[in-house]
């Protein structure tokens, strides 16, 4: 049932409930005015008549006995005679009338049982009157006639008759005068009682009906809201993330089928989720939720920073290694540096062999933070490699010359243009551009300076807060034109010792000096870097260019860019 039906239903019972309240004041105020009709149509009537009775029969009585006393002409006596002849056909008239009401008032069956009663009771009174008045009558009329035959004796003697009416005219017809005051005033009493009674029961009915009717509202708007209730929970419980159950539904209307709608959209959420952690296994999970979102068409330019690492001498190590080591190596390796990654807002971009590529892009790094994001992030690496070696041997299954996992990484900063690229049948969301070129061949250079972590100028400028750095050099890389100014990624910004430091500003004194080719100056500031850190291999590498070039020394406009045709 639909709940626009259940309305109607509703506002039915409702009406129903008012219209049965209704019904019964109606019946009763009926009861009320068929009472009162019947003190109206019987009763007034019939204490109307024979008060009318009584008066008449006294006006009788006494035209008869003041023609008895007066002495009156003929004439006279015949208008006397008229009226009083006039007085018995009206109180015939009456006792006729009284009749006639009492039996219509017997034989109405809305009469109540116990009125009739006494109504039948009087009409046997009003019988035994009716006999008498005709005896009352002929005494009236012989003492006419006396009187027209001037016996005036005879006449008087005559109107003596009267006296035995005394009783039936006098104390018994007032007996039926009271018993009929006393119907109608029980009647009245009876009616007033019932009006009151009524005013009760219209209160009472109306309570009735309200709480009745309240109350099926209640449980109907119950039925109703508590499932749309229940749908804005589970709706709110989606939206902060809570794992939630189907709802139960309760009904066949609008709302049921709005449930039923609900469970379907969290089946589909929930295919969706299992579909993003199946899928997130292979792209990143924010990356799932961005295509799912806006659709997997789509590429921009932005800026953001790239990073690259690879495993230094990996293919050696797997040599040693059977091929479920390996994996079993790998696994752990990239399980280390990916939890890392996410940790510090990064993608992912895919594995190629030992080697990862990750990069940072807003709106994942907020701002400019892509750059400390990916440097920390680096950093955080090497720390978690660091941790690694320590399993090496459960790892690999190797107790004893266990291989030496040290990772090489590269990360440049710039313009790239990030999408999902590929065919119709099979694409990728990545990053293209020199800015991703750049960054890995960082990454293979430091193979040359026998450095970790090397980044570009424009790397440092944007992290130069969060971390700590030192120029390298200034080079060319292979496929490239303009130079490149590099930094050795060291430590997180404050995290220098002293040592460290002592070595950044040494070299950075000997790398000016090699700008401007004073080699002995700068050989003196690198053997001091030497000193402070007998294996730093940029040192070790500028020593060695200052040795060839001072056999060959380069043109006088040299500018210090070295070039590396080395891809």
């Amino acid at each position: 049932m639909t709940i626009r039906k259940k309305f109607f239903l509703l506002a039915g019972i409702l009406l129903g409930l008012f219209g049965a309240v209704v019904g019964v004041l109606a019946f009763v105020q009926k009861l009320d005015r068929d009472q009162l009709a019947n003190i109206n149509e019987y009763e007034l009537p019939l204490m109307q008549l024979v008060a009318d009775f009584d008066v008449n029969t006294d006006r009788y009585e006494l035209e008869i006995l003041r023609e008895v006393r007066s002495d009156h002409d003929a004439a006279s006596r015949r208008a006397a005679a008229g009226a009083a002849k006039a007085l018995a056909d009206e109180l015939r008239n009456t006792v006729a009338a009284g009749r006639t009401i009492l039996q219509r008032a017997i034989r109405d069956p809305g009469y109540e049982t116990e009125d009739r009663v006494e109504l039948a009771r009087i009409t046997g009174v009003l019988q035994y009157l009716s006999r008498n008045l005709e005896e009352f009558i002929a005494v009236g009329e012989s003492t006419l006639a006396a009187l027209a035959d001037g016996r005036r004796d005879d006449a008087r003697q005559a109107s003596f008759g009267f006296g035995k009416f005394a009783q039936a005219f006098g104390s018994d017809l007032s007996q039926i005068r009271h018993e009929l005051a006393d119907l109608t005033s029980r009647s009245t009493r009876s009616v007033l009682a019932r009006q009151k009674l009524d005013t009760y029961l219209s209160f009472g009915l109306f309570i009735a009906a309200c709480g009745i009717g309240l109350g099926v509202s209640a449980i109907g708007s119950t039925r109703v809201v508590s499932g749309l209730r229940q749908l804005v929970a589970s709706t709110k419980a989606i939206e902060s993330g809570k794992d939630i159950v189907p709802v139960s539904i309760r009904s066949r209307d609008e709302v049921g089928e709005l449930a039923l709608a609900f469970n379907r959209m969290l089946e589909e959420l929930r295919e969706r989720d299992r579909l993003k952690d199946t899928f997130g296994k292979f792209v990143d999970p924010r990356l799932v939720s961005r295509l799912i979102a806006s659709g997997a068409d789509q590429a921009e330019r932005r800026s953001l920073t790239v990073f690259f690492s690879d495993i230094k001498q990996f293919t050696g190590i797997s040599e040693q290694l059977t091929a479920s080591a390996v994996v079993h190596l790998l696994n752990n390796y990239f399980g280390a540096v990916a939890d890392v990654i996410h940790r510090h807002r990064g993608i992912i971009d895919k594995y190629i062999g030992d080697a990862v590529m990750a990069f940072w892009v807003p709106p994942f790094s907020a701002g400019d933070d892509h750059a400390s994001d990916a440097c920390r992030a680096a950093l955080a690496q090497q720390q978690a490699i660091a941790a690694l070696r320590a399993h090496l041997p459960e790892i690999t299954g190797i107790r004893r010359n266990t291989p030496d996992v040290v990772i090489r990484m590269g990360i440049a900063t710039g313009e790239a243009i990030v999408g999902t690229i590929g065919s119709e049948a099979a694409r990728s969301y990545t990053v293209i551009g020199d800015t991703v070129n750049l960054a890995s061949r960082l990454e293979s250079i430091n193979k040359v300076y026998g450095t970790l972590i090397l980044i570009t100028e424009e790397t440092h400028r944007l992290a130069q807060g969060a971390v700590e750095a030192r120029e390298v050099d200034q080079i060319i890389v292979a496929g490239k034109t303009e130079p490149v100014r590099i930094y050795e990624l060291m430590a997180f910004a404050g995290e220098l010792d002293a040592s460290q430091n002592e070595l950044r500003t040494a070299f950075a004194d000997g790398l000016e000096a090699y700008r401007r080719q004073d080699w002995d100056d700068a050989q003196a500031r690198f053997e001091e870097c030497q000193r402070c850190a007998p294996n730093d291999g940029p040192t070790k590498l500028f020593l060695e260019r200052i040795s060839l070039m001072r056999k060959t020394p380069p043109q006088p406009d040299w500018n210090g860019v070295w070039q590396h045709l080395e891809k």
